[in-house]
């Protein structure tokens, strides 16, 4: 996932969101809470992806 993919995200989650105040048809606030599902979940392998890279990169450091 590319930064542009994020702000494609958030872009469609801002679209979503006003449709819905403008509306207030739940299946437009039902997609905002599928967008912010998938922004957190792509978050949270991001931080397990860095705490891997950071266990790695300390035992290369210890090795040495």
């Amino acid at each position: 996932m590319t930064p542009v993919q994020v702000d494609e995200w958030l872009d469609e989650y801002n679209d979503y969101l006003l449709l819905y105040e403008l509306f207030g048809d739940k299946v437009y606030l039902d997609e905002t809470m599928e967008i912010l599902t998938s922004l957190n979940k792509y978050i949270s392998r991001l931080h397990m992806y860095e705490k891997r890279m950071f266990m790695a990169n300390s035992r290369k450091v210890l090795l040495k």
